[in-house]
């Protein structure tokens, strides 16, 4: 494992975790890989925050993106494969379950105390018992779960999706559409979203990175029409609204919100600096 990781010295890491850089995870943090697949596999990338208690079961494969955050007392059980992609967020005390496969996109925000279940299992099947089963459940892109939310086997949550606070669903959610209830309910008028230009998003963008740049004085930018330089004295971080097919390390490309990863330290501070709720890409 990396050096550059930080593990608090009560975690219990599996010794065929691999484990990519500056990652962070705090006390009585568990992840076991169980049972006799010799196939069995966990993969957790950069810079991500495994917090306090979180229990993580490993069966068949788990694979974690970059820049995620696990809150507290989280529970994760791998039986089938569980992917995650980069840049989602999970509240304290929220269950993952993976007994029939899990796989959950990019940016997807998920409150405290929420369920995500891919399996059910009441009654003894020779009695005839026929509520038993184990169906994939996917989370498209930037899906919120406000929290406290139950969300069923088997289900398809469309891109952009929200439930709002104690929603159970029980049915696929459609793409950009607002829900909430038990059962959820499509609420008709509401919609979070509204269409940005692309000059709009370099103006939002810079206006950050200069109050960035005030917060951190070792740092300086440089502004042009299509791109801004941030530079201190060990590296530089290029925005630009330009596409570059062949994009230099640290270059954050905003036409299609990716980033060539360089993990200097100031790509990750600034990178830290937007990716909570102003903006957020993924690594090339």
């Amino acid at each position: 494992m990396s050096s550059t990781n930080q593990i608090h010295e009560t975690a219990k890491i599996h010794k065929n975790v691999r484990l990519g850089e500056y990652n962070r995870i705090g006390k009585n943090v568990l992840i076991e890989i169980v049972g006799n697949d010799p196939d069995a596999e966990v993969v957790i990338g950069d810079n991500n925050i495994i917090n306090d208690n979180t229990r993580i079961f490993v069966y068949s494969s788990l694979n974690i993106g970059d820049w995620n955050v696990l809150h507290n007392d989280m529970l994760l059980m791998a039986e089938q494969e569980m992917k995650i992609g980069h840049n989602c967020w999970f509240g304290q005390n929220t269950i993952l379950d993976a007994a029939g496969g899990l796989e959950i996109g990019n940016g997807v925000r998920v409150g405290m105390y929420s369920q995500i279940w891919t399996h059910v299992a009441s009654g003894e099947q020779i009695e005839g018992c026929t509520l038993y089963a184990k169906r994939k459940t996917t989370i498209d892109d930037d899906v919120w779960l406000v929290g406290s939310c139950v969300v069923g086997s088997g289900l398809y949550l469309g891109k952009r999706s929200t439930a709002l606070i104690n929603s159970v669903i029980t049915k696929d959610l459609e793409a950009n559409r607002v829900y909430s209830g038990s059962p959820a309910k499509l609420m008709e008028k509401a919609n979070f979203y509204k269409d940005v230009t692309l000059d709009k998003k370099f103006e939002m963008l810079n206006g950050w990175l200069q109050e960035f740049v005030s917060l951190n004085q070792d740092v300086q930018i440089t502004l042009d029409e299509k791109r801004t330089k941030l530079s201190d004295s060990n590296s530089d971080v290029v925005f630009t609204t330009e596409e570059e097919d062949n994009a230099e390390k640290g270059y954050f490309l905003l036409h299609n919100k990716t980033f060539n990863k360089s993990n200097s330290e100031l790509e990750r501070r600034v990178y830290k600096f937007l990716y909570n709720n102003k903006a957020r890409f993924l690594p090339a």
